[in-house]
């Protein structure tokens, strides 16, 4: 379970149900700080200017829902994308890794986060990024959401949407190997510091969101360059990985940072505190009316 101290037997299909639930939530919440981190990663010249300044700038020039390109794409995927994630996970600690230890959930927590990456962040984060990179071109080409799937799929067919698969899979597979252990432990460290289960969960979600991007940072970056319009330019990974260090330095794959941090943080944090919430008010209200 992803809840040191939930007591509810949880089946992979009601986790994935919530899960979903949760993902359309976190979602919402954090998509500004998305949209802020894919702008830094992609030019340059706005992630010298600052996570605050591009914000700002975004709301001049295209009001608050500008802010908010690709919204609709992502907010699509979320439910799937947790539906995933947490039946997965749920399956994977039910009938394969069944005996509760660290390596176990670490198992569990990468074949959740692979899965997820391969089958809905690969096709999704193609057409989010090259949205938002269109947004700050000097002519913009998409019309809306729909009119630039079109044209993305018309023109770069399946390996354009398909971009950068190999080093998705493996960031997500990361980011889940570190965020389920890690929740899981910080939940206990927490437990009696909070009187409110959703406070400690949204506590340790955020600084598990937190550590995660400091950790694997780099991945999201070549990821979203790989990914974005002029993702031809690289031959692979490791040529864009080259090809940032040898322009921008280090510090180039650090690029969106703290709005990436920020995302993260109220990703996990919402959506662990979110879905453990459902699973108590589930418990408490239908499953104790049977």
């Amino acid at each position: 379970s992803v809840s040191s101290d939930n007591k509810v037997k949880m089946t992979p299909t009601r986790a994935a149900i919530i899960g979903g639930i949760s993902g359309a939530i976190e979602i919402t919440a954090a998509y500004p700080a998305e949209f802020t981190k894919v702008i830094m990663q992609l030019y340059p010249k706005y992630n010298k200017m600052g996570a605050w300044n591009v914000f700002k700038y975004t709301i001049r020039k295209d009001g608050f829902f500008g802010l908010f390109k690709g919204y609709n794409l992502l907010l699509t995927a979320g439910v799937p994308k947790s539906y995933i994630r947490f039946g997965v996970f749920e399956y994977m600690t039910q009938n394969v890794f069944e005996e509760k230890s660290l390596r176990n959930t670490t198992l569990a927590g990468v074949c959740a986060g692979a899965l997820e990456g391969l089958l809905i962040h690969v096709p999704v984060e193609n057409m989010k990024v090259k949205l938002i990179h269109d947004r700050f071109v000097p002519q913009p080409q998409f019309r809306n959401m729909f009119h630039g799937i079109y044209t993305i799929a018309k023109e770069r067919g399946i390996k354009g949407m398909t971009r950068g698969w190999g080093i998705n899979t493996v960031k997500e597979g990361s980011n889940h190997a570190i965020r389920f252990p890690l929740f899981l432990g910080l939940q206990k460290v927490f437990a009696p510091r909070f009187k409110s289960n959703v406070m400690r969960d949204m506590v340790a979600g955020t600084i598990t969101g937190i550590i995660c991007v400091a950790i694997n940072q780099p991945l999201d970056t070549i990821k979203t360059n790989l990914q974005g319009l002029k993702g031809g330019d690289y031959k692979n990974s490791f040529d864009c990985a080259k090809k940032i260090l040898t322009n921008e330095g280090v510090l180039g794959l650090y690029k969106g940072l703290k709005p990436r941090m920020t995302r993260v943080g109220i990703e996990v944090g919402v959506t662990f505190a979110s879905y453990n919430a459902i699973i108590d008010f589930v418990h408490k209200y239908l499953d104790g009316a049977e």
